[in-house]
């Protein structure tokens, strides 16, 4: 029975000085479904807990490609209404880097920052591609780093096998 509570006691220990994990924003890339040679709109959405302060946006747009290109960005409603402007900047890398700014102190509520065009190549195999954001800085009013948490999206690519047949079709 000791050993039971100094093992209690151990993990109890090890909580307190390890701690909780700090909030941090939600930034989520939404998910969609394409052919060949489509282009699709992702969202790209901030969530935020009353205490969370973002002023500014910065995050590049990843994707596969081999299959995908990060084709255009837009500005999205919820930074439109913090006043913001945004700047997008292509990458050697084949990246897009977005810049997400106002010459005010005005700060993010949740929503959609940006969209992103995402153009499949025609000769794009079936498969799942991830759409994700790296390099993502946040800042508060004055300047401080914001923490985040980034989660990826995907784009699913379908063949268009069998279109226009229904069940029981064909045969």
């Amino acid at each position: 029975m000791m050993t039971y509570l100094k093992i209690a006691l151990l993990a109890l220990c090890a909580v307190l000085m390890i701690g909780t994990p700090s909030h941090a924003v939600t930034f989520e890339v939404g998910s969609d479904v394409a052919l060949p040679g489509a282009t699709v709109e992702l969202p790209v959405s901030v969530a935020l807990e009353a205490s969370d302060e973002v002023a500014a946006i910065q995050f590049d747009v990843l994707v596969d490609s081999a299959a995908l290109v990060a084709d255009s960005v837009r500005i999205g409603p919820a930074s439109e209404a913090a006043g913001k402007t945004m700047t997008v900047t292509p990458q050697p890398d084949g990246t897009v880097r977005v810049l997400l700014i106002g010459f005010n102190q005005n700060l993010y509520a949740d929503g959609v920052v940006a969209f992103s065009d995402v153009a499949v190549s025609a000769e794009a195999t079936t498969g799942s591609y991830l759409i994700t954001l790296a390099n993502v800085l946040l800042s508060d009013a004055f300047g401080n780093p914001v923490g985040s948490q980034v989660i990826p999206g995907a784009l699913d690519i379908d063949g268009g096998e069998g279109e226009g047949e229904g069940e029981g079709e064909g045969e």
